[in-house]
């Protein structure tokens, strides 16, 4: 199960906004999750304009 805390504000002027996420899980989708956040960085672009970063955050599984 992941969390993805946002940060930041999406203004609702004509200037692109910078968004961060944090997304926190367990270490072993630590590849999952960086192949999902790299499709929804691009896709989050197309969509809004705005520029997303997204960091990692992996506890240990056991």
């Amino acid at each position: 199960m992941g969390i993805l805390v946002l940060s930041g504000a999406v203004a609702g002027s004509a200037s692109a906004a910078e968004v961060r996420l944090l997304n926190v899980s367990y270490d072993p989708t630590r590849e999952l999750y960086a192949s999902i956040n790299s499709a929804f960085i691009a896709k989050w672009k197309r969509e809004t304009g705005d520029d997303l970063s997204i960091q990692q955050s992996h506890g240990g599984s056991g």
